[in-house]
């Protein structure tokens, strides 16, 4: 399922750090005790289309505005197509299209056809252009996060990424994050999710998880290794993540939640500092 946001933006942290970890991918304030073993780092990031000697190939790079499907093959070192994928998050390949100002975001799940090639339907897109990244591991083979430029033809009209606040609406649910900043880029987010003044408990799993987060850095448009984290101690209604922002500048947070059966995606902006190997006590 995909959803469209333009982004509101995020910026509050919060003033103090309970239990930080020690290094990325270490709980900062969670207990990670608690948490499931996380999928390791993609490689590529999403700015390179080859990895590891795998490579993602769309059938084209110009997409229709009006939206129609989208096709693409993972190849392997002999240019032939990918067919056995180990599961991350429940699912063989996420795909992540966004436009060059993050101000347009789309999480769908691709369907592998018989011939190794992926296709899914895209919804209409304003003219402009566009990221797609492809999250994906291979069975008994490297996680891997490659990308592709596209493009939508037509008069463009340019849109600017929001400046940071702590919360954001979308569909009628009031959103607020809250982060703490840990060793060498490392960032814990809690979102929680509101509705009619209230905290919405209930939250319905979505893929493995209550929630899934993914970080895209402005500019390059970086995609960032993001991990729930069940934290035993947490308050109900609250999501918590651990994310490694490993360099200084503005990313979009893209925080896809599901509630009633329906998923709903919630955007924030979120400026990472200088990343040190120190701790950061807050803005």
């Amino acid at each position: 399922m995909s959803t469209t946001t333009r982004l509101a933006a995020f910026g509050a942290a919060l003033a103090a750090i309970l239990g930080l970890g020690a290094g990325l991918g270490a709980a900062v304030g969670p207990d990670v005790a608690a948490a499931p073993a996380e999928a390791p780092a993609p490689i590529g990031q999403g700015v390179i289309a080859t990895a590891d000697g795998y490579r993602l190939v769309p059938d084209t790079t110009a997409l229709n505005g009006h939206g129609g499907t989208f096709r693409f093959a993972i190849e392997d070192q002999q240019a032939r197509p990918v067919h056995a994928f180990t599961p991350v998050h429940e699912r063989d390949l996420h795909l992540i299209v966004v436009n060059r100002e993050l101000t347009t975001f789309h999480h769908v799940h691709p369907t592998l056809g018989a011939n190794g090639t992926w296709s899914v339907d895209l919804p209409a897109l304003d003219p402009g252009s566009y990221r797609a990244v492809a999250d994906f591991q291979i069975a008994h083979g490297p996680r891997l996060a490659l990308g592709t430029d596209l493009t939508v033809a037509g008069p463009y009209q340019p849109t600017t990424l929001a400046e940071p606040a702590s919360t954001t609406t979308t569909d009628g649910y009031e959103v607020q994050l809250d982060t703490v900043r840990g060793d060498g880029g490392a960032v814990t987010a809690q979102l929680t999710v509101h509705r009619n003044g209230e905290r919405v408990t209930d939250l319905d799993p979505y893929l493995g998880a209550k929630g899934h987060l993914v970080a895209m850095r402005a500019g390059d448009l970086a995609y960032a290794h993001v991990h729930p984290v069940e934290d035993a101690d947490a308050a109900p209604g609250v999501v918590t993540f651990n994310a490694e922002l490993a360099s200084a500048g503005r990313y979009g947070l893209f925080f896809d939640f599901k509630h009633n059966g329906v998923v709903h995606t919630a955007a924030f902006t979120f400026d990472q500092g200088p990343v040190t190997g120190k701790p950061d006590m807050g803005m």
